[in-house]
C-alpha cells in the first residue's frame, strides 16, 4: 500500500488493513475522494458571467411544474368531497310515525337490531320530543316541550334498541 504524504502508518494499522477488507476498502474510497476533491481545487473557475450564465441554463432545462393544473384538481376533489359529504349527511331518517296501529315496536336508527337469542327487558320511559328528533325520528309536534310516553325495549348490553310509543302530552 501507498501511503500519502510519505507518514508510514503505525505497524498496527497496516497489519489490521492487512486483515479486515471492509477497512481496507474504506480506506481506499477516502483516498479517492481526497485525489477528486485535490483535483476539483486545481481547476480554475469560469469568470463570474459564465458561471451565472450556466446556472441559469440550467434553469431553463427544468420543465415548469404543473401546479396550477394540480390545484385545480385538488380544488374539485375538495368540493366535490364537500358536496358529497352534504348530500351524505343530509339523506334523511325515513318519516316514522309516533303511533302505530299494531302496537308493535320501532326500531331505533342507527342502532343494531337485536338477535333473537338476546335477552331483552321493556321500560316504560317518558322521552322528550327533542330526544326523539336527536335520534332520527320525524315528529311533527310544535310544542319542544312535549313528551312521549314510550316502551323501551333494552337489550342485554343496555343500550336501548327500539321504542313503542304509547302517547304524547304536551306542555301546552
Amino acid at each position: 500500500m501507498e501511503w500519502a504524504r510519505g507518514n508510514p502508518p503505525a505497524p498496527e494499522v497496516v497489519s489490521h488493513l492487512e486483515e479486515c477488507p471492509p477497512c481496507a476498502r474504506f480506506l481506499e474510497e477516502q483516498r479517492a475522494l481526497s485525489a477528486a476533491m485535490a483535483s476539483l481545487g486545481a481547476e480554475p473557475l469560469p469568470p463570474a458571467e459564465q458561471f451565472q450564465a450556466r446556472v441559469m441554463a440550467e434553469f431553463d432545462k427544468v420543465q415548469p411544474a404543473r401546479r396550477p393544473v394540480l390545484r385545480w384538481v385538488l380544488a374539485g376533489a375538495l368540493a366535490a368531497s364537500v358536496i358529497l359529504g352534504a348530500v351524505w349527511s343530509n339523506r334523511g331518517v325515513p318519516s316514522t310515525p309516533v303511533a302505530q296501529d299494531d302496537g308493535g315496536f320501532l326500531p331505533l336508527p342507527y342502532t343494531v337490531p337485536l338477535s333473537p337469542q338476546e335477552r331483552a327487558t321493556v321500560w316504560r320511559m317518558e322521552i322528550p320530543v327533542t330526544r326523539l328528533r336527536a335520534v332520527g325520528y320525524r315528529i311533527q309536534i310544535s310544542d319542544p316541550g312535549a313528551v312521549v310516553e314510550a316502551d323501551v325495549l333494552v337489550g342485554q348490553d343496555g343500550r336501548a334498541r327500539a321504542i313503542r310509543p304509547l302517547s304524547i302530552s304536551s306542555s301546552n
